[in-house]
């Protein structure tokens, strides 16, 4: 096998065990009864479990980010790839375990809301490592095609592992005739936690030119020199993607069980429903260069975030489960198109060695909502329910189509 097929096995084995084993976490959290639990955490009071567990994982990446970035310059792309493997297996483990509200001690809570959030690190070291390793596996066909095929893959397969999580626990409701009503999220939670364990095991057979060299002083001064310089034109590109996180953060992570409450919609639906989301974002994203030719790169991005914002009103009060599987369809689809649309961008305009620094803060604005995002979300949902949840979403999105729009698109044509 090529080496650029072993890494293409571990995404789809990766991706495969992510999606059956993370799709229905926010249910088995309520489930458990964590959306009533609340934990003492300092200088904050206490907070319901279900929040910390969903902005865990994006706090705990953001502080493990400069690690990760010097485990990967010192320890190559395929070690960190490896790491983050288990890393993500540990924490599929960790939800596997998680005991009922009732059985929970705020001493469990602490060790589970650690052991979920080592996904959040683990998803750190794949973004920075897995561009890098797949510049080093790219043939004399250059990277385009291996880049394009780990973006399809992904998206063929978080579509069908979509619909495989959906039919998995609609299987071991069957099977497990007196079981709880959390066995199957347990069972889906601990078959993927084993996939995602093995898959690393194709990146063992890869051989590589070691990239690993030390640094003098001098080097590193240079190093944390240009990254300044690039942060300081870079900062340009935050606020949009910063925006968009925080309205973003209140409602994805409880996608799902919007779906649930809202509608009783079952997990072999829900399941279909983000295959079909998948399918659509995948679609979509191969529509928007068309988009991007005929009226503009930045121009496309406004637009199709602009179209999103009433998408997002009409699903807060969406009558039925057909019509609100439509409208967030149709949401997702626009709203991802714009994202690949928006990086080319910030590329374009910036010098390659910036690119890294560039891709690294627009990404980090878009996770800077989810730290706190989901835990506000959980105790908004304790009160008021999703409704408020998405108009302020759809608000967050408005100023973010809105500052886009002048930055980018109005300024462009005031300087042309």
């Amino acid at each position: 096998m090529r080496h650029d097929q072993r890494y293409l096995l571990t995404i789809g084995l990766l991706n495969a065990g992510l999606t059956v084993g993370w799709l229905f976490a926010t249910i088995a959290y309520a489930e458990r009864g964590y959306g009533s639990y609340r934990i003492g955490v300092p200088l904050f009071g206490d907070l319901t479990l279900i929040g910390l567990l969903n902005s865990g994982p994006v706090l705990a990446g953001g502080i493990s980010g400069p690690f990760a970035w010097q485990a990967v310059r010192r320890w190559g792309a395929r070690p960190a790839l490896l790491l983050g493997c288990w890393l993500h297996s540990a924490a599929l483990f960790a939800l596997a375990l998680a005991p009922l509200s009732s059985a929970i001690t705020p001493a469990t809570a602490w060790i589970l809301l650690l052991g979920v959030s080592l996904s959040g690190p683990a998803s750190v070291l794949f973004n920075l490592a897995g561009p890098s390793l797949m510049m080093q596996l790219s043939g004399a066909d250059g990277p385009d095609r291996l880049f394009a095929r780990s973006a399809a893959l992904s998206l063929i397969i978080g579509g069908i592992a979509n619909l495989l999580a959906g039919s998995l626990a609609t299987v071991w409701r069957v099977v497990l005739v007196e079981s709880d009503a959390i066995a199957p999220y347990r069972l889906n939670a601990t078959l993927s936690a084993v996939v995602v364990a093995l898959a690393g095991l194709p990146l063992l057979g890869l051989r590589l030119a070691s990239s690993r060299s030390p640094a003098p002083a001098t080097m590193i001064r240079r190093e944390i020199s240009d990254l300044w310089r690039a942060l300081a034109k870079a900062i340009i590109f935050a606020p949009g993607p910063l925006l968009i996180s925080l309205g973003a953060a209140l409602f994805i992570p409880y996608l799902s069980l919007f779906f649930r409450q809202r509608f009783t919609a079952t997990d072999a639906v829900i399941g279909l429903l983000f295959a079909l989301i998948s399918l659509t974002t995948g679609l979509a994203t191969l529509i928007g260069p068309h988009l991007a030719a005929r009226v503009g790169r930045m121009q496309g991005v406004v637009l199709t975030q602009a179209l999103a914002i009433p998408c997002l009103i009409a699903l807060a009060f969406a009558p039925t489960l057909p019509v609100a599987a439509l409208i967030a369809m149709v949401r997702g689809a626009l709203m991802n198109m714009a994202t690949p649309l928006f990086e080319a961008h910030a590329l374009a305009q910036t010098p390659p060695e910036h690119h890294p620094t560039v891709i690294g803060l627009i990404r980090a604005a878009a996770s800077v909502g989810y730290i706190a995002g989901p835990t506000i979300s959980a105790e908004l949902q304790s009160a008021v329910g999703f409704t408020p949840i998405l108009l302020i979403a759809a608000l967050c999105y408005t100023l973010a189509v809105m500052v886009n729009a002048v930055i980018f698109v109005w300024r462009g044509q005031r300087t042309s």
